[in-house]
């Protein structure tokens, strides 16, 4: 019998905040010449040798490049579209991507890089959520966003270089926001906000897409301090001192018990997950499936954590969204 010995490297990074096989019959080899590429790419669309989440096929076809890209887990479509360059740099044609459920995720022109056109946006459950036009990548004419549940969020008329006006709705249909645009990225002139009860919440004064004056107000009218107008990012409990030490003391246990099911190699599992209004951490998702129950070990590591004091935004609590890379390597000795 022999005893293979592993090193183990464990790095944590800040959050900003099946095992995984190559099936024959889906991939038989991956190749490499001058007209046809076939690659493994991580969840971040980077080649990678190990930890793939997404098979690549890129083709030249004629002068230009088709290059499709699949789930490794489920084996479906993840994208397709078509570049100017065989480095894939710079999309000339139509873009098409996918949700892991199958459902339509985008749909979109490109001309030299740049958006162009009618792109239109689903949810994870295949409702449509944002149609929008584009001319040289800046919004123009009419576009719409709904939330989840089909009601109109977002309301937005531009102008051909970006600029216009944007009316928003909570997902009950109450008055949310209403402000301009200029550029399609920058704010300008006077931003009100409400809350549900359609008591103003915020007004906010834009020069040249940067923030001038800000007034903030409860649900009854009352002005705010003026500490309440900034905005501020979830923090985990004991901030990041503290949450490097809870993850790093949670996974040096997780990560010996898993070395002896887990190959050698460099892992890097993103898990996404929101930071509710009360602080509870919820909706995970994992990026990758290495398999032997790795993804869910570490969920039940975030699930463990303490409550964060969650993002402030005009003096209330409002949920956010944040990615917790772990990273670490097990190494043969």
């Amino acid at each position: 019998m022999h005893c293979i010995s592993k090193n183990i490297i464990l790095f944590t990074q800040p959050a900003n905040m099946k095992p995984l096989l190559l099936i024959l019959s889906f991939i038989s080899y991956l190749n490499s010449s001058a007209q046809k590429r076939e690659e493994l790419f991580d969840y971040s669309f980077k080649p990678a040798s190990f930890g793939a989440y997404y098979y690549v096929v890129t083709e030249r076809e004629d002068s230009i490049w088709h290059r499709k890209a699949y789930y490794l887990s489920p084996q479906s479509l993840a994208m397709e579209g078509w570049y100017k360059d065989d480095s894939c740099r710079v999309e000339n044609g139509l873009f098409t991507s996918f949700h892991s459920t199958q459902f339509p995720k985008s749909r979109g022109h490109y001309v030299d890089g740049k958006k162009e056109g009618v792109w239109m946006t689903w949810n994870e459950k295949g409702m449509l959520i944002d149609s929008s036009t584009y001319k040289n990548e800046k919004r123009s004419g009419i576009s719409m966003r709904w939330h989840d549940n089909g009601m109109a969020r977002d309301s937005m008329n531009f102008d051909e270089n970006g600029n216009g006006v944007q009316v928003s709705w909570y997902d009950d249909g109450v008055l949310a926001s209403a402000g301009f645009w200029m550029q399609d990225t920058l704010k300008r002139g006077r931003w009100k906000y409400y809350h549900k009860n359609s008591v103003v919440m915020a007004i906010e004064e834009y020069v040249n897409g940067k923030k001038q004056a800000c007034s903030c107000y409860d649900e009854k009218g009352i002005q705010l301090d003026s500490l309440a107008c900034m905005e501020k990012e979830a923090e985990p409990a004991g901030g990041p001192k503290g949450w490097k030490n809870f993850l790093e003391l949670n996974l040096q246990s997780l990560i010996r018990e898993k070395s002896n099911v887990l190959r050698s190699g460099d892992y890097t599992v993103p898990i996404r997950f929101v930071v509710e209004k009360d602080g509870s951490l919820g909706t995970f998702a994992a990026f990758t499936n290495y398999g032997n129950g790795l993804e869910q070990d570490l969920i039940k590591i975030l699930k463990r954590s303490a409550k964060w004091t969650p993002g402030m935004q005009f003096g209330r609590a409002v949920r956010s969204y944040h990615i917790q890379p772990f990273t670490f390597k097990i190494q043969d000795q």
